[in-house]
């Protein structure tokens, strides 16, 4: 059965919905409310606990990353550092332009 649009339109500004009142709405929110109240930290930490553990594990997975590449770029540094001295060390040449301070 098809319907124009128009009497479409019509029956739905027509279409009023008036669902009875609840008079036990407001009371039985609040009584949920006071529930979720009662709820204390380690009964919430024991209901949430595999989502805290996912979240514990990828802060530390995120701190163990990062200070595994900070640690290798330190090292490669301080590995630059010490082959320069090293060199510096053993080439004349270079102690000679050091003293004389040319470039």
């Amino acid at each position: 059965m098809k319907h124009s649009p128009d009497k479409l339109t019509e029956a739905l500004h027509r279409w009023k919905v008036a669902p009875p009142a609840d008079p036990n709405f407001r009371p039985e929110v609040w009584q949920r409310i006071r529930e979720r109240t009662r709820i204390s930290w380690p009964s919430y930490l024991r209901a949430h606990s595999a989502a805290w553990s996912l979240v514990a594990a990828l802060a530390l997975g995120a701190a163990a990353y990062t200070g595994h590449v900070a640690a290798e770029s330190r090292a490669r540094a301080d590995r630059e550092a010490l082959v320069v001295t090293y060199l510096v060390d053993l080439d004349p040449r270079v102690q000679a332009l050091l003293r004389t301070g040319a470039p």
